[in-house]
């Protein structure tokens, strides 16, 4: 509802972002599936920027339509949020560091895992500032 005001309520942005965050948490399966975790990993290490972007659209493609319409709507938004960097701090390096934990709930026990952490939020950041082109 486009009438509801958030900010009237005294609804904090901090506390509409936990919430969001708090919704992907609690979902069965992450939006962005297990299965594309590796193919994303591996399409990261593409040294061509154009092939790599072109390399993640394909596997954005590969998502159920209802995650993938979900992660469309969020990273458009993520984009948004970014374009205001100078008034909010939230630039989409910061953005991805807060929301790629979320998006693809990761197994932080897995010691192989964390070493791949800034990989996953680099390609966060990369849906997030080339939103357009993906979507």
């Amino acid at each position: 509802d486009h009438n509801i005001s958030l900010d009237s309520m005294g609804v904090t942005v901090n506390a509409v972002a936990g919430a969001l965050k708090a919704f992907f948490a609690d979902l069965p399966d992450p939006l962005i599936p297990y299965s594309l975790h590796q193919e994303l990993l591996e399409t990261s290490k593409i040294m061509d920027k154009t092939e790599r972007l072109h390399e993640l659209k394909e596997i954005v493609k590969k998502f159920h339509p209802v995650n993938y319409d979900v992660f469309k709507y969020v990273i458009t938004h993520l984009n948004r949020v970014s374009q205001q960097y100078k008034t909010n701090f939230m630039t989409a390096d910061n953005l991805s560091i807060c929301f790629w934990p979320t998006l693809m709930r990761p197994d932080f026990e897995n010691r192989e895992f964390l070493s791949t952490t800034k990989i996953h939020q680099s390609v966060i950041e990369t849906f997030i500032q080339q939103c357009q082109f993906f979507f």
